[in-house]
């Protein structure tokens, strides 16, 4: 037998398998939930420096796309792509009258993740990647570095429900670091 008869012959078992597996291929899904957006400042005042984060929580959401494959039987890994908006306006007073205020836009994530399917309906995952979130922003307290953009790490866990092959439910969790914490449940969509 060559080489390419044995990949035909190998290939469409594979994909049967694959596609049989629970928790597996191409996805798509809406999330909605908590949303929070934070930023530290360090005010200085009698020669001391004092830093701590202005935290602003508020109903977000977003829509998700990714793509899980099978590791083993009970394994996935897979990647993921997210665009969130909403959250709390983040407002810092000032004597005077003055405040920063960073009013959120929309952020982006890219992660991939890990996980564990327990039985044949649940997936329970970790993730990691990049992300940010683009804020309107008041200053005018004249506070200085403060950006439209801001971009980090991203980390986060969650665990997937099967309602039927197709579809889901989920309960997910992101950190982006320095800027936003989100708790979402979503309904992820599989193809």
């Amino acid at each position: 037998m060559t080489i390419l008869a044995v990949a035909a012959a190998w290939m469409p078992a594979a994909a049967m398998a694959q596609a049989e597996a629970p928790f597996t291929g191409t996805y798509v899904g809406g999330e909605a939930g908590a949303l929070e957006h934070h930023i530290y400042l360090e005010t200085q005042s009698g020669g001391t420096t004092t830093g701590r984060y202005h935290r602003a929580w508020g109903v977000g959401g977003g829509l998700f796309v990714g793509h899980d494959v099978v590791v083993s039987e009970h394994f996935r890994i897979g990647g993921e792509a997210g665009l969130t908006t909403g959250g709390g306006d983040n407002v810092v007073p000032f004597a005077g009258g003055a405040e920063l205020r960073l009013e959120p836009r929309y952020g982006y994530r890219v992660s991939l993740h890990g996980g564990v399917v327990l039985g044949s309906s649940l997936f329970v995952y970790a993730s990691g990647g990049y992300g940010g979130n683009n804020y309107r922003i008041r200053n005018t307290a004249g506070v200085a570095d403060v950006h439209e953009w801001g971009s980090s790490f991203v980390v986060g866990a969650g665990a997937e429900y099967r309602i039927s092959p197709r579809l889901g439910i989920r309960i997910d969790y992101k950190h982006v670091d320095n800027q936003s914490h989100q708790f979402f449940v979503g309904v992820p969509v599989r193809f």
